[in-house]
């Protein structure tokens, strides 16, 4: 058990902002486990990304349970996703456009390999123009002998286009295999109101049948 009050409540503070737009910085996550959001059950409280200024995703599966004599979150165990260029090994990106239906979708597909553990949890950040996206590896447990053998994966990857202006936009994963895509138009309809926007205009009036 780790009691370290104040990582404790930075981790539950991090997991916090990572849910919000801060610093025109917006977190989107998308884990392989399809458990991507944090959890809390009978006192224990399961954050399953963080992410710090210098690197998507880069705390994992942390765990957390109340201690009522020290009236603090205390810290059970973290994952740290280190960035690491060359496992997994991403050998090529195709991007995919999908601009025959309204609004428009965006994919990457990574094709790549890894060695000495399991596939982790891919994660999405974007800052201004940029997609940053990291596919992390599982190390193997202590104790546990690293194998030699190279796994293979594909894995498509969806990128949160959704309320973004037309323009050119990049991505780049695991700090490389960049490039870029273009959005044609807004891709945006049909919102406005309830905020103190007054340059938001409803672009599509929506009726019902």
């Amino acid at each position: 058990m780790i009691k370290i009050r104040l990582l404790a409540t930075t981790l539950v503070l991090c997991s916090c902002i990572t849910m919000t737009m801060v610093n025109n910085v917006i977190a989107e996550g998308t884990s392989f486990s399809n458990n991507n959001v944090p959890s809390y059950e009978n006192g224990v409280l399961t954050v399953p990304r963080v992410d710090t200024p210098d690197q998507v995703g880069n705390y994992q599966d942390a765990v957390l349970k109340f201690d009522q004599q020290l009236n603090a979150w205390v810290l059970q165990q973290v994952n740290s996703a280190k960035f690491n260029s060359s496992n997994p090994r991403i050998k090529s990106v195709n991007v995919f456009v999908i601009n025959d239906s309204f609004p428009t979708q965006v994919f990457l597909q990574a094709v790549g390999d890894f060695t000495c553990g399991e596939f982790g949890q891919i994660n999405t950040g974007r800052k201004e123009n940029l997609f940053d996206i990291q596919i992390s590896v599982t190390p193997v447990p202590p104790g546990q002998t690293c194998t030699t053998n190279i796994t293979e994966f594909v894995r498509v990857i969806q990128l949160d286009v959704y309320r973004l202006s037309a323009g050119d936009y990049q991505y780049s994963i695991n700090g490389g295999n960049s490039g870029t895509f273009t959005l044609t138009k807004d891709n945006k309809f049909g919102e406005c109101g309830g905020t103190n926007n007054t340059e938001e205009i409803c672009e599509t009036e929506v009726t019902g049948s």
